[in-house]
């Protein structure tokens, strides 16, 4: 049996712990690691990238209600809270006049400058996860940023086409009748899809360590799952539970996009923090500070 295997079935078999083992061993690496602040600073990042990224892919769309941004409104409305939705949708009707053109070359320069600090903030919340410091030069990590940055734009893209494929394919080999029932399960299983892939990108070229190429990890199906619970929980909560708008006026939608992106970036960190637990606990792992084989 390969190492590469080996290590595989350790990943999945949590390296030998148990769950509460699991659970107590990265609560404490979470605290030791400052990763609830770490996670702070990537989603005010994120927040600033949000909208300059937004508006890149509405003019790939060429502007407009195009079929990129009614996919978006669509997604938006359906996962996030309705504060951060209203966000995004406001924001796609201020953009409905642009110039397409002129949208595309303003927000690729905005873009470049914001998503690097995206990208080089998951960088340090991954290297703090697996206990390593960063070598990479700094034209290095910015140059990554950028490629990242349009590694995930195609992600969305591709997502969003297939999405909107699937009802005229489901049309096309006569299923019609069920064709609404299952485009809501394709879109579902894309979007996890989606995300399991942004968070094997994430995990691959984050840290700085040497390491395999593996599409799901423990961590990943645990911070997928628990951020899809968790903005479900969060949207009911506050479509019944509360208004915050009666709080925070026109800042709601603000807030709440800071904090889904909060929960997000949590959900991506302690994700990390959990691969990094398992692998220093399986008998073939890595050492905390050392590269991994």
């Amino acid at each position: 049996m390969s190492i590469t295997s080996v290590r595989l079935r350790e990943a999945w078999n949590w390296g030998g712990l148990s769950a509460r083992e699991l659970a107590k061993r990265t609560y404490a690496e979470v605290e030791r690691h400052e990763l609830l602040d770490r996670a702070a600073a990537l989603a005010y990042y994120a927040m600033l990238a949000l909208l300059p990224f937004l508006s890149f892919l509405l003019a790939l769309g060429l502007g407009g209600r195009s079929w990129i941004s009614e996919q978006i409104l669509t997604m938006s409305q359906q996962l996030l809270a309705p504060g951060a939705a209203e966000l995004i949708e406001n924001q796609i009707h201020n953009m409905q006049n642009a110039s397409a053109v002129g949208l595309l070359s303003f927000s690729t320069i905005v873009l470049v400058y914001s998503a690097s600090g995206v990208f080089t903030e998951i960088m340090s919340g991954t290297n703090a996860a697996y206990a390593v410091s960063e070598s990479r030069p700094w034209w290095k990590r910015q140059l990554l940023a950028i490629v990242l940055t349009i590694v995930e734009a195609a992600l969305l893209i591709g997502s969003l086409v297939v999405i909107v494929a699937w009802p005229f394919v489901l049309d096309y080999i006569g299923l019609a009748g069920v064709a609404k029932t299952l485009a809501t399960v394709v879109q579902w299983f894309v979007v996890i899809v989606a995300m399991l892939a942004t968070f094997a990108i994430a995990y691959y070229f984050g840290p700085d360590i040497e390491q395999e190429w593996e599409w799901i990890t423990p961590g990943s199906a645990i911070g997928v799952l628990a951020l899809i619970v968790a903005s479900l929980v969060l949207r009911l909560y506050l479509q019944y539970g509360t208004n915050y708008s009666a709080t925070y006026g026109a800042l709601a939608g603000v807030i709440m996009m800071l904090l889904w992106l909060y929960i997000a970036s949590l959900a991506l960190l302690v994700g990390a923090e959990i691969n990094s637990v398992i692998e220093h606990a399986a008998p073939h792992g890595r050492s905390p500070g050392q590269a991994a084989a």
